[in-house]
């Protein structure tokens, strides 16, 4: 059976011949609904080809086929509800990140913990810059620290307004992201590149700060008697550049979505980062099964070949931030050499050069968090862009959920253990 003008599927359609028909084509046509209850009688079906892409579904869709033995079909969501005894071919290359899951995120775990998380760091953060703020530093040295630390919690708080949408977002999508096929509308929308532009701003921000942070400690430690170093002036063109240089990142991002959507737009979760491989030169093999029984030809794509997407996130993430994190590795290595080695001659200095010391074990307490947060990303991007790894879109939207946020939700409880230290330390 096949028609170019039909555009509705229902139980009626089949009245008469459902008995007996074993292979439905339904391909050329364009099916705008499909009917509860279409398929009850067609029980003998063995095979059926179906080419409409945008029909809306719904659970037990496909009840009735109890003979089916294969789909044909363009549409992917289909081989999600077909029958664990039948087989399914999807005849178009599948999108990168597609899977069968209901919701753009994953199940209730991740959604409960993005609120929490996202809540955490909304609030944790929000009081670290309220206290920053409201506290008067007496030092260059502590103006510093707190012009540094309370834009590094300003970052942080957009991480969590970048969690708490997305979790919004995904109760307001909620099931119609599978069933009504709303994977691509929701990742080329409005508030999913606003998502996107917030945490490009908030993890660059984050890992641009922390690394004046370390160069900053370094260059206190290491040449205590220096005047290279941050004042309060200099740190606030510093802090300025960094945002500047953040939001053109994020702002770039967003451009390139415009121009080139694989560079950007394949996350569900709104942030690209440099785990999907694009398959290219698809070839059409014949489908063997349909040309030995019924004698037609049906082709299924096959491709053998992949390359790199979001080239931009891959420069930015396994270019710019690993350099920045080479750097603060480097800048804590030296300094904890130079503790180590010279602590005796450091007790014998100024009270200045010591508590610069304390200082900066309280700052690694903080990258410490960040650095062991990022480079499962930046090893794990490495690995896909060069071995060719696999990242399936589940664990792509753990990592993201998990890994991506989880520092700025800790780093306000970092700063208050920090900030006690300090407060005992002067008693």
């Amino acid at each position: 059976m096949k028609s170019t003008n039909l555009t509705v599927l229902n139980a009626t359609l089949f009245s008469g011949v459902g008995a007996s028909l074993k292979r439905l084509n339904l391909r050329g046509t364009e099916i705008q609904t499909i009917e509860r209850g279409t398929f009850l009688n067609l029980s003998r079906l063995e095979d059926f080809v179906y080419s409409s892409l945008a029909t809306p579904l719904y659970p037990g869709v496909f009840d009735g086929l109890h003979s089916l033995k294969a789909m044909y079909v363009y549409d992917p969501r289909l081989c999600c509800l077909t029958p664990d005894y039948a087989r399914c071919v999807v005849e178009i290359p599948t999108h990168p990140l597609f899977t069968c899951r209901k919701t753009f995120l994953q199940n209730s775990t991740i959604k409960t913990f993005i609120f929490i998380l996202g809540i955490s760091a909304l609030l944790g953060n929000g009081i670290v810059i309220i206290m920053r703020l409201r506290s008067k530093s007496s030092s260059d040295v502590a103006r510093v620290q707190s012009t540094l630390i309370t834009n590094l919690a300003v970052s942080d708080f957009l991480m969590g307004v970048y969690m708490f949408v997305l979790a919004i977002m995904d109760i307001y999508i909620g099931e119609s992201y599978f069933w009504d096929g709303r994977a691509e509308e929701w990742r080329s929308s409005t508030p999913c590149q606003i998502l996107g532009f917030i945490s490009v701003i908030s993890s660059e921000v984050s890992v641009f700060i922390l690394t004046v942070i370390s160069v900053d400690r370094f260059l206190c430690i290491m040449f205590p008697f220096s005047s290279n170093r941050l004042r309060p002036m200099s740190c606030t063109i510093v802090v300025t550049v960094v945002w500047f240089l953040a939001i053109l990142l994020g702002a770039t991002s967003i451009l390139l979505n415009q121009f080139v959507p694989d560079a950007y737009s394949l996350s569900d979760v709104c942030v690209g980062l440099p785990f999907i491989r694009k398959p290219i030169n698809p070839t059409r093999q014949v489908d063997d099964r349909a040309q030995g029984t019924y004698n037609i030809l049906v082709y299924q794509t096959a491709t053998t070949a992949s390359i790199s997407t979001w080239r931009f996130s891959t420069v930015l993430f396994l270019g710019i931030n690993l350099v920045s994190f080479f750097v603060i590795a480097l800048a804590y290595i030296m300094i904890f050499i130079n503790v180590r080695f010279v602590r005796t001659k450091l007790g014998k200095q100024t009270n200045q050069s010591a508590g610069e010391v304390k200082m900066a074990v309280r700052m690694f307490l903080i990258v410490g968090t960040d650095f062991f947060c990022w480079m499962p990303i930046i090893i794990l991007g490495i690995l896909v862009q060069t071995v060719g790894i696999t990242v399936t879109p589940d664990i792509y939207a753990w990592l993201v959920v998990f890994v991506l946020p989880i520092n700025s939700s800790l780093n306000p409880f970092i700063y208050t253990i920090a900030h006690v230290i300090s407060e005992r330390t002067k008693k």
